[in-house]
């Protein structure tokens, strides 16, 4: 059902031609009925993990791992705290997307490293994401360059503490910025497809002349 729903939108005028995006067959769900668990989540592929989900309970969280930072609204002392903002589609994710309180934040020192999506206790309920389905902007490191991209997450905002990581996408040009929801342009898919298709039919000949 979060699948579709992010299916639903419109996203064609959104399309890039040099980013890599992944949408798996259903939504990745953080969510845990005891105490923290842990989930690595190796953005790009390279073997590497760029973030660290925690959850629990009543809470899920992110830690930030080998420089990535996450676009966060930056709470200035004494009440210092920095969230992953929610960000909406075909918001610009890159070296400029600093504004004011929005900025891009690494972590807290240990051990209290992990920046919270959403927090749901009986008093209350914190955390930018809480409720939202929206996107988080990451920079991450690829050999000694900084890359970026978007992740849709759909975050609870009540009762329990249950993320969903629906989809994620990253600019293959360092230091380029890329649209929140931006998907490979349309020609980019044609080529996919018209190279399934052509693999499908040379495999269908090969099998006709073995019999």
């Amino acid at each position: 059902m979060l699948a579709t729903a992010w299916l639903g939108e419109t996203q064609p005028s959104r399309a890039q031609g040099t980013i890599v995006f992944h949408q798996p067959s259903s939504p990745i769900i953080l969510r845990s009925q005891g105490f923290d668990e842990f989930y690595p989540f190796d953005f790009d592929g390279d073997g590497n993990s760029e973030l660290t989900f925690v959850y629990n309970f009543q809470s899920v969280g992110v830690r930030n791992e080998s420089g990535t930072r996450s676009l966060s609204f930056v709470n200035p002392p004494p009440d210092y705290y920095a969230d992953p903002q929610p960000l909406p589609g075909g918001f610009l994710i890159g070296p400029d997307s600093s504004s004011g309180q929005l900025q891009w934040f690494t972590a807290y020192p240990p051990p209290y490293n992990f920046n919270n999506l959403v927090t749901i206790v009986n008093t209350g309920t914190s955390g930018a994401f809480a409720g939202q389905h929206a996107y988080m902007g990451v920079e991450f490191q690829r050999d000694g360059a900084a890359y970026y991209g978007w992740m849709l997450l759909q975050v609870s905002g009540n009762f329990a503490a249950v993320a969903a990581i629906e989809s994620w996408a990253w600019e293959t040009r360092p230091g380029e910025a890329i649209l929140a929801g931006a998907v490979p342009e349309p020609s980019t898919w044609a080529l996919l497809f018209g190279g399934g298709v052509l693999m499908l039919c040379f495999r269908r000949k090969r099998n006709e002349k073995r019999g």
